[in-house]
């Protein structure tokens, strides 16, 4: 590619974030900042009761009102649909606090409130089911009439013989947790502006992970061609998984623009946030796994209890995402798994954080902490003994082209002292280990994975990078351009990447699922070999040497071996631009993963954290965690810590403080004050073990990193917690309260 018999000049370098001095000086632009001309504001009216039939709507006193512009109500919503199975808005019934009833748009904010005020509804209470419990209770009704007993949907797999697997093993060891709901808590609050034109044309501008996933729902809903929605990504404060697809309110200031023939803007108040997508809901995880005397673990069964709420929305998706979790980490002989969605009057839960996966690993990485210590074996030489590795193929199928799960955790043991720690701390000091592997890319949960790059070169030696990834703070692009510098032999500081305008942008399904480092990747690095390509040919002709031998490295190219025999990079755009036959160089790139389901590869991490606990209070005080994690290859050196750094203060913050608390399906601490989450001087400190295994599917050999540390961090500090307390917790978060009533018991 980029060099012949000399290494690496760009990737693996540390570069600074394309983006890095407009955010930190204020100048980046989100969608919060757009305001347009004649724009009104937008308001929505929801229910304050979990479960109620709405007996009647009166909207005359809002229609009044001067300044309102537009008024929505149920019958000018019927067929458009959120999820599986969610009107739009409430029907009949409300079947949660926060359901969408009605919209109004006005000249103003305030305005547009009291209008939403005189909004006259009446409602007939419902009984409402609240938990798990209640929902598979026999005498509870049922809340959709085709749930079999309030079951949303259930997913069973089963590998291998796992009943012949536990009569083989030696100990076996079963046992409950529960992880409770919680939110994203963005940076950005939610926020979307639709401008809908005469003609029937969309236009909105939103944060989002993916905006072809936003561009074909509007466009299905409203009954229009794709390309009559046009997607206007400015920046994104933060996905975490949660802003794949599009929610209630940007479909209504679609409707409320297509009603008033006015751009309209909705965005999220702070006790709104909580309201229009809370993330993870309550899962119950029930495990079971078994191993003979000397350490072979052999089979691993899950059933577990998803609340979805009052309508499914991504559980189906984090569902299957788990299943395949289950057989990730463990040289394994069985498993067996199974997962129910329950319904309940509660909000429709959407994607958390890592998809649901690193709530999972909480729960199974202190499980199999367990089954170690049952048999008298430390979990560091357990998780070696048990440990995948390359050339492995997991129950499920999935090929490890690369891995260095077993390096991980060597080197994190070692960093961190863990022969010298583990059950030789003083009481209330503890060490823990957390390991993980996380996908890059999952093909299989959506019908395709596909990417696609656009780069062209000018005449002034620069380049222009067309991606569909959006960058939600995670540093894609910059990643994108060390990728192409590496290809053309130019910095990335040579490369402006265009992005977030669906009208320009070459297809992506978007950012999510960690795929944008190694499919986005993979189609910017062909995009820039198709250009490299073109460039090539004309600098062969002009050094007489055939194309395949030419070096482009550090903004020259020159046959392999002859450096001195260079031509500079801008030149020979400007002579190619300029020549006689009038070249144009653009280079196109293309990738989608070869496979029918699963992912190319996955990225491994070791955390161990070490923890004190104060037996007065129960307040945990994470002081240090050491972490490896296997990259394939980090592109960026710097922001691989970056990335890990803010995985363990995300894992920290949800494993110690974060949880929506629910009383009779209502949120009670939804604003940033109530829901606690750690300030920055409560960030340990955080050592980085980078390993690197070149995955050969990957770009240059890279991974994902976005998510892949935080399945770790979790499990890592609550088996710290375990031993310093001396008993395991077994509810997220790790509250408090929790654990000093298990010091307590």
């Amino acid at each position: 590619m980029a060099t012949k018999t000399e290494e690496l000049s760009v990737v693996g370098k540390n570069w600074t974030r394309l983006d890095g001095a407009n955010k930190a000086s204020g100048r980046s632009i989100f969608a919060d900042d757009v305001r347009l001309p004649g724009m009104l504001y937008g308001k929505v009216v929801r229910s304050p009761y979990p479960y109620a039939r709405i007996v009647s709507i009166d909207a005359s006193a809002a229609e009044a009102l001067p300044g309102v512009k537009a008024v929505i109500l149920p019958e000018d919503a019927k067929g458009i649909w959120i999820g599986i199975n969610q009107p739009l808005l409430a029907q009949d019934k409300a079947t949660y606090v926060g359901h969408d009833i009605a919209a109004v748009a006005a000249l103003d904010e305030e305005t547009a409130a009291r209008a939403a005020s005189l909004i006259k509804i009446e409602y007939e209470k419902l009984p409402e089911v609240t938990s798990i419990k209640q929902a598979l209770a026999d005498d509870t009704p049922l809340l959709h009439a085709k749930a079999k007993g309030n079951v949303a949907w259930e997913q069973e797999f089963s590998w291998g013989d796992p009943d012949a697997s536990f009569a083989a093993c030696d100990q076996i060891r079963e046992e409950e947790f529960v992880t409770y709901p919680s939110h994203n808590c963005y940076a950005e609050f939610h926020v979307a502006i639709a401008d809908f034109t005469q003609a029937g044309k969309l236009t909105m501008w939103t944060p989002t992970q993916s905006a072809l996933m936003f561009q074909k729902g509007l466009a299905a809903a409203f009954k229009l061609p794709d390309s009559d929605v046009r997607m206007l990504t400015l920046n994104t404060g933060g996905g975490f998984s949660g802003r794949v697809s599009p929610r209630p309110h940007h479909f209504l200031a679609a409707l409320l623009s297509r009603k008033s023939g006015r751009p309209v803007r909705i965005r999220a108040s702070g006790d709104e946030e909580f309201i229009m997508c809370r993330a993870g809901g309550k899962v119950i995880y029930r495990l079971k796994s078994g191993t003979t005397k000397e350490g072979r673990l052999k089979v691993i069964e899950a059933d577990l209890l998803f609340d979805t709420g009052a309508y499914i929305e991504s559980q189906m998706i984090v569902t299957i995402l788990t299943s395949s979790y289950l057989n990730a980490l463990y040289k394994i002989d069985s498993s067996r798994y199974r997962g129910r969605l329950i319904h309940t009057n509660h909000l429709p839960y959407y994607f958390h954080h890592g998809g649901g996966i690193a709530q999972f690993q909480f729960a199974l990485g202190q499980h199999i902490d367990g089954l170690a210590r049952d048999i008298g074996m430390d979990p560091v030489e357990f998780s070696l003994l048990n440990a995948v590795e390359k050339d492995y193929t997991t129950l499920h199928d999935s090929y490890y082209a690369s891995c260095g799960l077993k390096e991980c955790i060597e080197k994190t043991a070692e960093k961190a002292g863990w022969k010298d720690k583990y059950g030789k701390l003083p009481k209330y000091k503890g060490i823990g280990l957390g390991i993980g592997a996380m996908a890059s890319g999952a093909k299989g949960v959506f019908k395709h994975d596909t990417s696609a790059a656009f780069i062209k070169i000018t005449d002034d030696g620069l380049a222009s990078l067309s991606i569909g990834l959006p960058d939600m703070g995670q540093s894609s692009h910059t990643a994108m351009a060390i990728i192409a510098g590496e290809v053309l032999g130019i910095t990335p500081d040579d490369i402006r990447v265009v992005s977030g305008d669906t009208d320009s942008d070459p297809l992506d399904v978007g950012a999510f699922t960690q795929r944008g480092t190694f499919n986005t990747g993979n189609a910017v690095k062909n995009a820039c070999q198709d250009a490299r390509d073109q460039l090539a040919k004309v600098a062969a002709a002009k050094l007489g040497v055939d194309a395949e031998q030419l070096v482009f490295r550090n903004h020259q190219i020159y046959p392999d071996g002859e450096p001195d025999k260079a031509i500079e990079f801008k030149q020979l755009a400007f002579d190619t631009l300029h020549s006689q036959e009038g070249r144009f160089v653009m280079g196109r790139g293309f990738y989608n993963s070869p496979l029918e389901k699963g992912t190319m590869a996955y990225s491994f991490g070791a955390q161990i954290a070490e923890v004190s606990v104060d037996p007065g209070t129960g307040v945990v005080t994470v002081e240090k965690v050491t972490a490896a994690h296997d990259v394939g290859r980090a592109l960026n050196p710097r922001i691989v810590e970056g990335q890990i750094d803010g995985q363990v203060f995300s894992a920290m913050s949800q494993v110690l403080y974060e949880e929506c608390v629910m009383e009779d399906g209502q949120v009670m601490n939804p604003s940033r004050l109530d829901y606690k989450m750690p300030r920055a001087f409560e960030m340990p400190e955080v050592e980085h073990i980078i390993v690197e295994t070149i995955d050969p599917n990957g770009p240059f050999g890279a991974k994902e990193v976005g998510e892949g540390p935080i399945v770790c961090t979790m499990q890592a500090i609550a088996n710290a917690v375990t031993d310093a307390i001396g008993k395991p917790i077994k509810d997220m978060p790790l509250t408090p309260w929790r654990v000093l009533r298990h010091i307590n018991d």
